[in-house]
C-alpha cells in the first residue's frame, strides 16, 4: 500500500484494452511476499492448480514450521530454510511434492550454504537478477519472474503463463510477428526463446511496471471467459 498507484496505472493505461482492465479492477496492487517463501511457493506452483498448490504449503508449514496458537486455533508458520535444508526428498515427498521435492531440498541448501542475500537481488538490475535466480534448481524464467515481481520489487518482471498468452493472441496479436503468432496459436505451451519473446513484449509495451499491467490483464482475461 505503500506505492502510488495511480502514477502506476497512468504509466501502464497504453491502449483501450488495459484501460478497461484497469477501470474494471481499480486498486488490484501486488503483493510483497517474503522472498523465500515465494522461491518456495512458485517451485512448488510449477504445473499445479491453486488448491494443489495450498495444500503442499499447508503440508510443509505443519510438518516443519513453527505452531502459533491464536483465538483457540492453531497456525502454522511458513518453516525458515534451515529447517527445509535439514529435511529429505522423501519428507518432502510426503507433503506432495511429488518432483518438486528435489528441487526444493536443493534450492534450500543451495540458499543456506552460500549464505545467500535476497536484498542484493533488489539492487541488480532485472536482468541479472533473473538470471541469478535461474541459477537455483527448479527455478525457470516463468518461476523467476514471479519471484521478482511478487516480492522483490522488480515492477518491470513480466511473467507469461497460458492466460497472459491468451491475453496477448486476443488482444495484442498485431505488435508481434505474423510467423509468431501462428507457432503460438499452434500449442498451448510455450518454449522458452518463445517465452521471452512474450515477456520482452510485455516489459517494452508496458514499460517499468510491466508488471501491474500484467496482473491487470490476467485476472480481466479470466473473470471475462
Amino acid at each position: 500500500m505503500d506505492v502510488d498507484l495511480q502514477e502506476i496505472v497512468d504509466s501502464i493505461d497504453k491502449d483501450q484494452h488495459i484501460g478497461e482492465a484497469i477501470k474494471k479492477y481499480w486498486g488490484l496492487r501486488l503483493i510483497r511476499q517474503n522472498p523465500w517463501e515465494c522461491i518456495v511457493s512458485y517451485i512448488c506452483a510449477t504445473y499445479k492448480s491453486i488448491p494443489a498448490i495450498k495444500s503442499m504449503l499447508n503440508n510443509m508449514a505443519k510438518k516443519f514450521g513453527e505452531r502459533v496458537a491464536l483465538d483457540g486455533l492453531d497456525f502454522y508458520t511458513f518453516p525458515e530454510c534451515e529447517k527445509l535444508a535439514d529435511t529429505s526428498v522423501e519428507d518432502l515427498s510426503a507433503c506432495g511434492l511429488g518432483y518438486r521435492a528435489k528441487y526444493v531440498l536443493e534450492t534450500s541448501k543451495k540458499i543456506l550454504e552460500s549464505n545467500f542475500n535476497f536484498e542484493n537481488l533488489t539492487k541488480m538490475p532485472y536482468l541479472k537478477a533473473k538470471k541469478t535466480l535461474m541459477d537455483f534448481p527448479g527455478i525457470g524464467a516463468k518461476v523467476a519472474d514471479c519471484i521478482l515481481l511478487f516480492s522483490l520489487d522488480k515492477n518491470e518482471a513480466f511473467p507469461v503463463d497460458v492466460w497472459v498468452k491468451r491475453v496477448i493472441l486476443n488482444h495484442y496479436a498485431d505488435k508481434l510477428p505474423k510467423v509468431l503468432v501462428k507457432k503460438l496459436c499452434a500449442r498451448e505451451s510455450l518454449s522458452s526463446g518463445e517465452y521471452e519473446k512474450l515477456n520482452s513484449f510485455g516489459r517494452n509495451h508496458f514499460g517499468r511496471y510491466a508488471g501491474y499491467a500484467q496482473e491487470y490483464l490476467y485476472h480481466f482475461e479470466r473473470m471475462t471467459i
